[in-house]
């Protein structure tokens, strides 16, 4: 059972603290604010660092977050990484009927990391040109060890997914190199 669940409503209509008029919606995101809140970086927290990082989901046919990539940053590099972790660990979508197994959909959403009590008013998040931002963090899913049919989420950047790769291929080149032998 997931600890966090955000709701795709809720994410993707955020209020911005950064000057802009209220959200109608606002009062129902107020549950994932509070999450967000608890899962502030403590790093960004030590710095007093504050911003509204912009970003893009891939969102699979039952929901669940495939990618994410920041469009828009805040000027902080652990708060643009940080929002799209917690999209990809937390975030579920609500299932869209019609959908085949491997189509997908995108959103925008918006993510103002605020400091609590503070008093700061954010300036709007900046665009960023896509070789600019963070690594993209990509889903996959794979069989949950030891069920038949269970399955687990795992979400990294391609660079991470690639170090993976290269470990379990040295991990079987290894045993291939020495052999199977049977026991006795």
């Amino acid at each position: 059972m997931r600890a966090f669940l955000l709701v795709a409503a809720g994410l993707l209509a955020m209020t911005p603290a950064f000057g802009q008029a209220a959200d109608p919606k606002a009062a129902q995101n107020a549950s994932n604010w509070d999450i967000f809140q608890k899962l502030y970086p403590p790093r960004a927290i030590k710095a007093h660092e504050e911003g509204a990082v912009g970003f893009l989901v891939t969102i699979d046919a039952k929901g669940a977050v495939t990618q994410c990539q920041v469009t828009h940053s805040s000027g902080h590099p652990l708060l643009d990484q940080e929002t799209c972790n917690l999209i990809t660990l937390h975030a579920e979508f609500n299932p869209q009927s019609g959908l085949s197994g491997s189509q997908v959909r995108t959103r925008e959403g918006l993510i103002t990391w605020k400091l609590p009590d503070s008093k700061t008013v954010l300036n709007a998040p900046q665009a960023i040109a896509a070789n600019a931002a963070p690594e993209k963090v990509i889903c996959k899913k794979s069989i949950r060890t030891g069920t038949v049919a269970g399955t687990e989420r795992t979400c990294m950047t391609q660079v991470e997914w690639s170090r993976l790769s290269d470990e379990e291929r040295a991990h079987f080149e290894d045993i291939r190199s020495k052999g199977f032998t049977r026991g006795n």
